[in-house]
């Protein structure tokens, strides 16, 4: 029997220059396995923002889910469980939810459902418990390493008696975007502002800097 599908893409920023980040090889993939499972793709959802971001600044997220209760929507596919938060609390209170509206979710990576012959999956706790707590330890060990990273090149900047700009901190001369690069990584900020959200909101929806966001509310007069 057909399902009717949607496909929910995430990645923590976009650009250009961050191909690695780009959500095409999630809906790609995810793509090529739903017609291989003979279901029916009805829209597909792509995101960029942190994995870190609460689940209620997460907005296509929200929209996905919403969606998928007022289409009837079967099936929900994922890359992998990630995609649907870093904090265990996050991921289960998004579990809970799917699990609540009948709404089945299939994670790629793990290949697991949520719910196997219209039954609840029986290892579902268990797993999303062990695979949600080590992607918050691996986000907090990347978090340590980065930022003794940058303090010992902080100390080591003191001790030579140059600036941290010389260092290596900042934004390097002659890499300043242009509009149409802007427009293209920071599309998500973009719509929101453009929708009357306020600097705040929406930095703190999209985990940017307030001061970069009232740069793109500068450069584009909204």
């Amino acid at each position: 029997m057909t399902k009717k599908a949607l496909i929910y893409a995430r990645t923590s920023s976009s650009g250009a220059q961050e191909n690695r980040q780009s959500t095409d090889r999630q809906v790609y993939s995810l793509t090529n396995l739903i017609e291989a499972n003979g279901d029916e793709l009805v829209k597909t959802f792509e995101e960029h923002i942190s994995g870190a971001t609460l689940n209620k600044n997460r907005v296509l997220l929200n929209e996905c889910l919403q969606y998928a209760v007022e289409n009837q929507i079967d099936i929900i596919y994922f890359s992998s469980l990630d995609r649907l938060g870093r904090a265990i609390w996050e991921v289960q209170e998004n579990i809970k939810w799917m699990l609540d509206h009948k709404i089945n979710a299939y994670f790629q990576k793990e290949q697991m459902s949520l719910f196997i012959d219209g039954k609840e999956n029986p290892f579902l706790a268990i797993f999303v418990a062990v695979i949600a707590t080590c992607s918050a330890i691996e986000r907090d060990s990347i978090k340590f390493r980065l930022n003794d990273a940058r303090e010992k090149k902080k100390q080591e900047a003191l001790q030579a008696g140059i600036t941290l700009a010389e260092a290596g901190f900042g934004r390097p001369r002659g890499t300043n975007k242009s509009k149409d690069q802007m427009r293209e990584e920071y599309k998500e900020c973009l719509t929101l502002l453009r929708k009357g959200y306020s600097v705040r909101n929406v930095a703190k929806i999209t985990s940017r800097s307030k001061t970069t966001i009232q740069k793109l509310k500068e450069t584009f007069d909204l």
